[in-house]
Order: C-alpha cells, then structure tokens, then sequence
C-alpha cells in the first residue's frame, strides 16, 4: 500500500511538471506569434515604390533628422528605430533600434518591443558603440535566437553551404540610406571574460589602421565554417550580425559581411 501511495504521487508530480512545460510552450510559442504580428504591423508602415524600387531614397525631414521617406512612419512613431535588415525566403525581416546613449549598454531592447514593453522576443538592436550615420567599419546587430525560429535564429542556417550559396547577400537598409551586404564570413564563438586575451569578435568596431583591419579580417575567415572567397580590403564597411548559439556557454553564432 506504502509503495502504490508513493507511485501516484510520483505520477501526480510528473503530470503537474508535465502541464507546467506544456503551458509554459504554449505561453511561449503564443507571446512569438504576437511579437510576429506586431512585426507585421511595423512592416506595413514601410512606403515602398514598387514602380521605382532601384530609384535614389526620398529624404525628409523628422524633428531635425533626415530621413528616408519610406521609414518616415516608423521613424516618427520610435526616434530608436535605425532601419530594417531582411535575409530574403528566411524569418529574418525586422526593424533594428539603437539606443547608444542609455543606461543599458545599448540593450534596451533585449526584452521591449517597438513601444517599449516587455517581449521575451525583444528586436534586433545595434550595440551602442557602433555609429550608423557615419558608419563605423563594423555595424554589430544583435538579435535573440527564439525556439519559435524567429528573430536571428535563422542566420545559424548559414553553417550550411547550400543555404549560403543562394544567400550570399542580404539588406540591411537605415534610415539614412539603403544597402545591400555581401555575406564574408560565418563561425561560432563565446562571449569570453573581459581579461581574456583571446579574439573577441564583438569588440571590434573601428580598426585603428590597416593592420588591424586585415587581422580582424583574417581572424573571421579563419574561424568561418565556409570558405566564401570573399576578398574584403580595408575601407570596406562591415555588418555583422549576432546571435545565441548552445555549442559551449555564453556561445554564440555570427555572420559577417562587407558593403557592395
């Protein structure tokens, strides 16, 4: 009687873990879809030319700063928002913010969507030592990779050479002006403590001569899972997109790319 007793509440324990995981996926996948859907409305505001999509940007004038026309709505309603990047047939079509002068370390939107709420999601966010309007030689995106497969989780799929063969490019259009980046390099990496001497990707904003532009250069290429070919010279301006990885703690995944 004593053993059956503690079967059942061995049972009764597990089907209560059971329906706490099962709710919390639900809540998860449910708060994915809204942060999509708010995406979506984000995306809608965009004043595309579909007559003239190559013509030169459209600039006016937003509280003192120009900006593109078609970002004009959105530029309006969040002065955090900096532009869109899109990796085309992939979940990676957002609105990128900047926030270089908060509190946060520029990672105000970790867990806030446009309006400054709370998302477990959060949006794609440029690190704050980076300048846009005069880019530095590196712009450093960070965006969350969600289970649901959005935000940055798709750009892990360029660990794979068929899906970076048909994806050798992708957008990454500011408020300022848009352009079109040429993937250089892809690799896993780690957030390493900070007396670590070891390379850190992410630490690399502005190269403070030629030197240390063609080691950075050659350090991405070194560590990149597919030789790209791509030649990079310095002058050329770079984006580099960033995301969790679970390979070994604090991993992460990075895929760079020069201005064509």
């Amino acid at each position: 009687m004593k053993k059956k007793i503690i079967i059942n509440i061995i049972m009764v324990i597990c089907l209560l873990v059971a329906l706490g995981c099962g709710g919390y996926l639900a809540y998860y996948y449910y708060t994915s879809a809204k942060s999509e859907k708010a995406v979506d409305r984000l995306a809608d505001m965009i004043e595309t030319d579909h007559e003239n999509p190559n013509a030169s940007p459209v600039l006016v004038n937003v509280d003192g700063v120009m900006v593109q026309k078609k970002f004009e709505a959105l530029y309006k309603e969040n002065h955090d928002f900096i532009g869109w990047v899109k990796i085309e047939d992939t979940n990676v079509d957002y609105p990128v913010m900047y926030t270089p002068n908060d509190s946060e370390k520029g990672e105000y939107y970790i867990h806030r969507n446009f309006e400054g709420g709370y998302s477990a999601a959060g949006l794609p966010f440029v690190d704050q030592n980076c300048e846009i309007q005069h880019a530095t030689d590196n712009v450093i995106v960070y965006g969350h990779n969600m289970n649901a497969g959005t935000m940055f989780h798709d750009i892990i799929k360029y660990e794979d050479k068929e899906f970076y063969e048909s994806h050798k490019t992708f957008t990454f259009d500011t408020i300022y002006e848009n352009a079109v980046y040429e993937v250089v390099a892809m690799f896993y990496g780690q957030i390493l403590d900070e007396d670590s001497n070891a390379f850190k990707y992410y630490e690399f904003v502005n190269a403070g001569s030629e030197e240390e532009f063609t080691d950075y250069v050659n350090q991405i290429k070194s560590m990149s899972v597919i030789d790209t070919g791509v030649d990079v010279k310095y002058g050329d301006k770079l984006v580099t997109l960033s995301t969790c990885a679970y390979h070994v703690e604090n991993g992460r995944f990075a895929v760079v790319a020069k201005r064509k």
